[in-house]
């Protein structure tokens, strides 16, 4: 099967399965999007502690996943457990969940033996790097979902919007795109790809203010704002998985995502985009 009908099918059997969860399996605030969000955090972990390896740093894989599931999962436990005071509960949740785990973790290097002492910076910055990317980045999509009102549109405008820009810069690009090579990291990206996301992201903020009409109100500038961010954060993040990959000399973070390559292939923009959606969201108002 070509690389292009997989990505076709995919495009058409996997988001229309990540929209039924949102709105058929709302309980427990989003429980089984959450579930499958930690799954997902856990396989971009464990593609990502192959990274380090590549580097010759020492990255124990159920350490990486135990952050990058942990720490998001921890904002969720903190959501269940705040009652009236529930996204208080859930950013609790996640402060104290990701101090935690890292003083744990950062603990084990105070009793290193002395001919691994030099192994201690890279091994702590690359547990570091695990924690924030995918952990904490990650943790802003559970945020979105444990929303205590509009989650289930927050949650699909989110996935619009990224899901959208991907999409389109693909189109575009391997349809009309001519001028490449404009960024080191990714030299197949092409200008028009580039402007086709723009477009898929701002064209889709303006979509989402059109169905949710009451969840996102608000003036045209404003709605074209959030598009232009969101989707300038959905291909920094494209790029800055690429700039990993080609410092670790990796093609693709995986196998696992037909026609995507792997986990972080397929949610590096996702993971990117989601701090600047939920801060925008709440500085502008929409999905409150």
């Amino acid at each position: 099967m070509s690389n292009i009908l997989q990505r076709l099918l995919l495009f058409f059997l996997g988001i229309p399965i990540v929209v039924a969860v949102i709105i058929l399996l709302p309980a427990l605030h989003h429980g089984a999007a959450v579930l499958l969000i930690l799954v997902i955090l856990g396989g971009c972990a464990l593609e990502l502690s192959r990274f380090f390896r590549a580097r010759g740093i020492e990255a124990k894989p159920l350490q990486f996943i135990a952050l990058a599931a942990g720490i998001p999962a921890s904002a969720y436990i903190g959501r269940l457990l705040g009652g009236a005071a529930a996204m208080t509960g859930a950013l609790l949740g996640l402060v104290l969940g990701s101090s935690l785990m890292l003083i744990f973790l950062f603990a084990s290097f105070a009793f290193v033996k002395m001919e691994a002492i030099h192994e201690v910076l890279p091994r702590a910055n690359a547990l570091a790097f695990a924690a924030v990317y995918p952990g904490f980045f990650g943790s802003f999509i559970v945020l979105i979902a444990c929303e205590p009102r509009f989650s289930t549109q927050s949650l699909l405008g989110l996935c619009i919007l990224a899901f959208s820009n991907d999409s389109l810069a693909w189109l575009v690009g391997m349809t009309l795109g001519r001028r490449r090579g404009l960024v080191a990291v990714s030299p197949n990206k092409s200008a028009a790809g580039f402007v086709g996301g723009m477009c898929g992201s701002i064209g889709m903020a303006f979509g989402c203010a059109a169905i949710f009409p009451r969840e996102m109100s608000g003036p045209w500038w404003a709605v074209l704002a959030f598009g232009l961010a969101v989707g300038a954060a959905v291909i920094v993040g494209d790029l800055f998985e690429s700039a990993l990959k080609r410092s670790a000399s990796i093609k693709d973070s995986g196998d696992t995502v037909p026609g995507r390559g792997g986990f972080l292939d397929s949610f590096d923009s996702l993971l990117y985009a989601a701090p600047v959606f939920y801060g925008l969201s709440l500085l502008m108002g929409f999905f409150r």
